[in-house]
């Protein structure tokens, strides 16, 4: 019996790939690229693909961007409930819009930054700024994803501020996508059941699923779909995996996950980055894009 058998989980979200963008040589969102990888995630049995969030560039896409991924992605014919969209906004007027995208196309899993230009700010007006969204998309029956990610934002979302708005809101607050890699937050969050708790950080998910994490939205995802299903839905440690997220981590994360796509694939156009993001650096992404290929046999 594995350890995730012995601990059943109040949820079970699954692997999520947050999706790297392709773009073409005149900077364009590269369509047809898109669709081919998520056709092939699900081939793969990726149980679902998160749209806009940090790995996909979210916020460096304008309307145009977001609107080639959307058809993009559902010319694939996934289901709608299989789809996460990330909220990233520091006015609620465009939040609000960006949901609007997602609703009008059947989305209703969302997963959202909090504000993130001012810091310093108190958990009080946090969580005004997220009760006013709530109050201006619960006409949809939105399933909101807080998102944690302080490194990037510098606006941490406490324990204490995520117990008060599951408690506000218990129908519109889905769960916490955890991101910042600190094992002692996450462990806070893991008791509590009536919040799905996705795990960021893919070298803590072997430890969290025995204890009720609901999976994870994953920028590894993209390369490894089996290996992550392995460490979500069945507690496997991997240590391969483990030892190759400890040194892309060491890179700018995002460039070197789309270098790394793109060797995979074959296709050097994934490693193009939209400004103010860089390509990765052409010998790191070689020497780690061998050991990808090694894993995926």
């Amino acid at each position: 019996m594995s350890t995730a058998d012995s601990a059943p989980r109040a949820h079970l979200f699954g692997v999520s790939a947050a999706l790297v963008t392709p773009f073409a040589a005149d900077g364009s969102v590269d369509g047809a690229a898109v669709q081919a990888h998520v056709a092939d995630l699900i081939a793969r049995g990726i149980d679902g693909v998160t749209l806009f969030g940090t790995t996909v560039e979210g916020a460096s896409l304008g309307a145009t961007d977001r609107a080639a991924i959307f058809d993009a992605v559902l010319a694939t014919g996934i289901a709608p409930a299989r789809i996460t969209v990330c909220i990233c906004a520091t006015d609620l007027e465009s939040a609000v819009a960006k949901a609007g995208e997602a609703f009008e196309r059947g989305i209703t899993r969302l997963l959202l930054t909090p504000p993130f230009y001012f810091k310093g700010v108190s958990d009080d007006a946090l969580f005004a700024w997220i009760s006013g969204f709530v109050a201006q998309t619960a006409s949809h029956s939105p399933e909101i994803i807080l998102y944690h990610i302080p490194q990037v934002t510098m606006i941490p979302l406490s324990p204490a501020l995520i117990r008060r708005l599951k408690d506000a809101f218990p129908t519109e607050i889905y769960g916490v996508k955890d991101s910042a890699g600190d094992w002692d937050n996450t462990v806070q969050l893991l008791p509590w059941d009536d919040l799905a708790i996705m795990i960021g950080d893919e070298r803590l998910l072997a430890r969290a699923a025995p204890l009720g994490g609901a999976g994870s939205i994953s920028g590894m995802a993209n390369l490894f779909p089996e290996r992550m299903a392995g460490l979500v839905h069945r507690a496997e440690p991997d240590a391969d995996l483990d030892a190759l997220v400890e040194d892309v981590i060491t890179h700018p994360v995002t460039p070197m996950v789309k270098a790394l796509v793109g060797r995979v694939r074959g296709d050097h156009g994934w490693s193009r980055t939209r400004l103010p993001l860089e390509p990765a650096a052409t010998e790191a992404t070689d020497q780690l894009a061998q050991r990808c290929r090694a894993m995926l046999g």
